[in-house]
């Protein structure tokens, strides 16, 4: 068996890596930051704040 388990070949197969399985369903929501109506590839949850993609990137963590 190879590092990983994955039968000797060394590279970690990614059993959750999203496929061409047809178009991505969008959700509509409204940006915490800016108040602009957006669409997001998500359900948005009660509670969660939810950006547009102009606004993400001031609040992304690294």
């Amino acid at each position: 068996m190879g590092r990983f388990g994955d039968g000797g070949s060394g590279f970690r197969r990614r059993d959750n890596f999203r496929t061409n399985s047809g178009p991505r369903v969008m959700h509509k929501a409204v940006c915490a930051d800016c108040k602009q109506d957006c669409e997001v590839p998500f359900e948005p949850r009660e509670g969660r704040p939810v950006y547009c993609k102009e606004c993400y990137p001031k609040h992304r963590k690294f």
